[in-house]
Parts: C-alpha cells; sequence; structure tokens
C-alpha cells in the first residue's frame, strides 16, 4: 500500500479514536472530512488525464478541508470562552 494511503488510514482511525474515547464532540466529525477529502482527490490522481473533467471533484475535496479547519476553529473558540 502506497505510504499516502496508510498514513491517510492512520490518521482516520485515530482521529475517529482519540474523539470516541474521550467524547469530544468538537472532533467527532474530523475523520468524515479526512475520509471524504481522500474520496474525491484518488479519483483525481488516478484518472484526470484520461478524463479532465473529474478535476472538478477537487473542488468538494476543497469544501471538506474547509470544514475540517472551522471545526478546528470553532473548537479552539470554544476553548477560549
Amino acid at each position: 500500500m502506497p505510504p499516502n494511503i496508510t498514513m491517510g488510514l492512520l490518521v482516520i482511525v485515530l482521529f475517529c479514536r482519540s474523539a470516541r474515547e474521550h467524547k469530544d464532540r468538537a472532533f467527532r466529525w474530523i475523520w468524515l472530512t479526512i475520509v471524504l477529502s481522500f474520496g474525491f482527490y484518488i479519483p483525481v490522481v488516478l484518472w484526470a488525464d484520461a478524463v479532465p473533467m473529474i478535476g472538478m471533484l477537487m473542488i468538494p475535496k476543497t469544501r471538506a478541508y474547509v470544514w475540517t479547519v472551522l471545526i478546528g476553529y470553532f473548537a479552539m473558540k470554544q476553548e477560549c470562552k
């Protein structure tokens, strides 16, 4: 398995376990944002040369990243109160 996929799966599992163990409401969806990001990115990497329109999947991938950042931002903002 390529290292980036292995690392991605490891990060997903670690975030999911950690959020469950600590009952962390803010970070309970981080694993999903990572899955979505990978899910939209992998087809682009594999088939963008053959089907250029598949590059449009970078838009929802970016939205998944923005969701991740917003989760972290709001968690930090809540913690600073």
